[in-house]
């Protein structure tokens, strides 16, 4: 078989290979309260923007803070960035994308960043729920939160709520509250990042462990409890392979 022949395989099998390429659909929440150091903050929105340099044909990033009260504010606060499908010569259409995307970004941290003290993180799942339901089942679709994962809306406050008094309480109020808010995730891949926080260093030993037995309840899928990574910009710096996407 001539050079040449084998070049034009190939090519073609590149071509093929492309085309059925399945696009990666993710969800990302992003916690941007006060209680996130600035270092963290800033690191984790260098990462996501990382990642928007990195999108593919096809590939949706859906960003989502975490604000004080999820309800009211964040639904003006959702940025929805989706590459393009339909292929112009050249790639024009994903290089157009690209110049734009890294612009909305920009504008969009200008939105988020003074954030109040409190922190919905459940409410803010609500609205993830929502936003995976809307993406297409035969992609692939995931779920990324970084925070401290310190819950403070009003309602419970996790540095200091007596029903996170121990493991088993914490794990009594995951599973009632998973129930209220109606939490599942089917075919989503989850992931889970801690950012830096002045909140959670100061915390007891039983105290942390009390809030990673609530979210490890609360997240648990088909009877699997997922991990909180130690090094949540970490993990969004190499999400493709930290995180990665199954059904």
């Amino acid at each position: 078989m001539s050079c040449l022949r084998i070049a034009a395989l190939f090519l073609l099998a590149t071509i093929i290979a492309c085309s059925h390429r399945v696009p990666t659909e993710t969800v990302e929440l992003i916690d941007t309260s006060l209680s996130i150091t600035p270092h963290a903050e800033a690191a984790a929105l260098d990462a996501v923007k990382g990642q928007i340099s990195h999108l593919g044909r096809g590939d949706a990033l859906i960003l989502i803070p975490i604000t004080g009260d999820a309800e009211n504010d964040t639904g003006g606060h959702i940025l929805r960035l989706q590459a393009p499908t339909t292929r112009e010569p050249y790639d024009a259409d994903l290089q157009r994308f690209r110049g734009n995307a890294p612009k909305q970004f920009t504008a969009w941290v200008a939105t988020v960043r003074a954030e109040p003290n409190r922190t919905d993180i459940l409410g803010t799942l609500d609205a993830a729920q929502q936003e995976l339901s809307t993406l297409p089942r035969e992609s692939t679709r995931r779920l990324i939160v970084v925070s401290d994962f310190i819950e403070d809306d009003g309602t419970y406050r996790f540095t200091s709520d007596r029903s996170l008094g121990s493991p088993a309480r914490a794990r009594a109020l995951a599973a009632r509250l998973r129930s209220e808010h109606g939490f599942a995730l089917h075919g989503v891949s989850l992931c889970l990042g801690r950012l830096e926080s002045s909140d959670f260093s100061p915390l007891s030993v039983e105290r942390k462990n009390t809030i990673q037995t609530f979210w490890a309840t609360y997240f648990t899928e088909d009877g699997k409890s997922p991990e909180i990574h130690f090094d949540g910009v970490g993990m969004l710096e190499n999400a493709g392979q930290e995180c990665a996407a199954s059904k």
